[in-house]
């Protein structure tokens, strides 16, 4: 079976996530998969990453803005063609709408399958939220013929389209399952949100309850890490000034992602402080390093999470204020539900997600 795979996104262009999904699926024995992307690169490098695997990729101009619909189409039509293509996999709403404009302005490519993954839907906005999530399940029940969701969360907000709904995770950097085993230092508790600083990512519940706990227990040991850039950043290093836990609470801007995963190895505690995610991939790359998941019910924490067992929920400051106080006096929680997780990384394996992956499409 040949699939065409779209591996970038609007603005971004070829996408790290993406190119990693690509590669584990450009794996497996019955799939023929043929990437294509728009000219841009979301770090530099990914194209040589796809080549080092012996993968082609089409690069399109402009495919990954919103103009010149009908070149853009025509294009993916002869890339169809050439390839012999039978299935198109697709990341957003302007792709879908390409592809379901070359599917049925021809006959010939009407036995053509699309499947759409829901990777965002205004969920961060309470109004956008509602007229986003009828536009996108309109499109979704003309023109798609299977749906790929991430978690329960993003199934809640389309469970109108059940019948064409498949859940699979997106997997995790291969980079992450290198340690075989497991050592978790549980003493000073030292914790980490990656994350854009912008609205309904809630950096400030996180630092406020991290004041709390510093000011109840004097732990002058304990450490937040907060990497990431966006327009509140400047307002929460402020806030961690007030709270006189600037010595504390570390930002250290944007960061690549394998810092990123050196931070979370130095770290004990992932939080995750988010009002709404999709997927979450600040809940679960911590989940995969064995560290212990302080999380909002949010995007896949919900599927993951038994509350106590291999981390804790919280709603609010004061809540993650205690569930702190807890880990502090029994620091034993945190061993144990770091040694949880580790055991249970593999779900999000490349290599477990891409068989899961090749099973959905070949029944399509």
């Amino acid at each position: 079976m040949n699939l065409l795979f779209f591996a970038s996104d609007y603005e971004i262009g070829l996408s790290t996530l993406l190119t990693d999904q690509l590669i584990a699926i450009h794996a497996l024995e019955k799939l023929s998969v043929y990437g294509i992307a728009g000219e841009k690169e979301q770090e530099p490098g990914l194209e040589d990453k796809l080549q080092s695997n012996d993968i082609s990729i089409e690069r399109i101009d402009g495919l990954d803005q919103h103009a010149h619909f009908i070149r853009l189409a025509n294009t993916i039509a002869d890339i169809i063609r050439k390839r012999d293509i039978s299935v198109i996999h697709v990341q957003n709403n302007w792709q879908l709408a390409l592809v379901s404009f070359v599917k049925y302005s021809s006959i010939k490519r009407r036995k053509l399958k699309i499947v759409y993954t829901l990777h965002g839907f205004r969920h961060n906005h309470p109004i956008k939220l509602h007229i986003a999530r009828f536009v996108i399940g309109f499109a979704l029940f003309l023109f798609a013929d299977k749906i790929i969701y991430m978690s329960d969360y993003v199934k809640k907000n389309f469970v109108f389209l059940s019948y064409k709904m498949n859940k699979i995770y997106l997997g995790i950097d291969n980079s992450f399952f290198t340690k075989k085993n497991n050592e978790v230092q549980v003493s000073p508790i030292k914790m980490i949100f990656p994350a854009q600083f912008r609205s309904g990512k809630n950096q400030d519940i996180i630092i406020k309850a991290f004041g709390r706990y510093v000011k109840s227990t004097n732990d002058k040991n304990a450490l937040l890490f907060l990497p990431g850039t966006g327009a509140l950043k400047e307002d929460f290093e402020k806030l961690a000034e007030e709270l006189l836990i600037e010595k504390q609470v570390v930002f250290p801007g944007f960061l690549s992602k394998n810092n990123v995963k050196e931070l979370y190895e130095s770290c004990n505690i992932g939080v995750i402080s988010s009002n709404s995610e999709t997927f979450g991939q600040s809940i679960v790359e911590p989940f995969v390093l064995g560290k212990c998941v302080l999380s909002t019910r949010v995007g896949v924490a919900d599927d993951i999470i038994k509350n106590g067992i291999n981390g804790f929920f919280f709603e609010n400051e004061k809540d993650l204020f205690e569930i702190l106080l807890d880990l502090n006096k029994n620091k034993d929680k945190i061993q144990k539900i770091s040694e949880t997780n580790f055991l249970q990384r593999n779900q999000f394996s490349w290599d477990t997600i891409s068989k899961l992956y090749e099973q959905f499409i070949l029944k399509i």
